[in-house]
């Protein structure tokens, strides 16, 4: 408990986290809060009104469809972080759980499983998310489905080397001398011991995983309109980025701060946790 209370401190006492944390609070508030207070539609048009300037009636403007930019901004941010975190989650409990698993086990599994990532890590993620949604089609369920796999290497790459150390520690010798299953063994004996790093990495793996999302929807793949997440109303805004800057700049703003946010917040969790983002612990 002593341990727990003092790395809280330490986190929270970290600089990145503090800045972390505000910009995360205004992101919340954004996207929570705003479209309560705010009700206007995102979704409907004023052809009337297209391109209007900012003004009481319409406080960021609108697009070229005559649609509200701040209720699309608002209403935008519901879609664009649950998706992208629910995006990094599935792959980090897939890649890690595949990592464990094959630096445990060794052997001709760990091999196999190592060469296969070797070849998904030699192509960028965006790359990879891509062709799975080329495969699936574009839609939100297959960029999720795109960006968990291609986010899963990564955790199955540093999960591996994390438990390494561990198959030769005494309290697994231990606990294979007294026949304890290996399901058991993987998550009393394994799982505790690198889940600082797995907590680290799937913190700022978050905010990769929604700007993944965010650039297939800029690229016509992701999110379809008009459905409106920040890489959707990023590709709407900069067609007319001189006529309408903030379109483009509204997105793009909260896109930074949710994704900066993120970033602080895992590099000050990272070094209360004396664990860097490569995945080793520092001595």
């Amino acid at each position: 408990m002593t341990t727990r209370s003092s790395a809280a401190r330490r986190f929270l006492s970290q600089r990145l986290t503090q800045v972390g944390l505000v910009l995360l609070l205004i992101v919340a508030v954004v996207t929570i809060v705003g479209p309560l207070v705010y009700g206007a539609s995102p979704t409907r048009t004023h052809p009337m009104d297209t391109y209007a300037g900012p003004s009481a009636t319409y406080p960021l403007g609108t697009d070229n469809l005559g649609r509200d930019i701040l209720a699309r901004v608002l209403h935008a941010g519901v879609l664009s972080i649950p998706a992208g975190l629910l995006a990094v989650g599935l792959g980090a409990v897939a890649g890690s759980l595949l990592g464990i698993a094959s630096g445990f086990i060794g052997r001709t599994f760990d091999t196999v499983v190592m060469r296969v990532v070797d070849v998904l890590l030699s192509f960028p993620t965006l790359l990879t998310a891509i062709v799975v949604v080329a495969i699936l089609g574009p839609s939100v369920t297959s960029a999720v489905l795109a960006v968990s796999i291609a986010a899963l290497p990564s955790y199955a790459r540093v999960m591996r080397g994390s438990v390494l150390p561990l198959r030769s520690a005494a309290f697994i010798q231990a606990a294979r001398v007294s026949n304890t299953s290996l399901p058991r063994m993987l998550r009393v004996h394994v799982l505790p011991n690198v889940a600082d790093v797995l907590v680290v990495l799937l913190v700022i793996g978050m905010g990769n995983g929604i700007v993944v999302l965010s650039a297939l929807s800029f690229l016509g793949i992701g999110v379809q309109p008009p459905e409106a997440d920040w890489g959707v109303m990023l590709t709407e805004g900069v067609r007319a980025i001189y006529t309408a800057p903030v379109a483009a700049l509204a997105p793009a703003l909260m896109l930074m701060l949710t994704v900066l946010g993120i970033n602080f917040v895992g590099e000050g969790l990272g070094a209360a946790l004396r664990v860097d983002v490569s995945g080793r612990r520092p001595r």
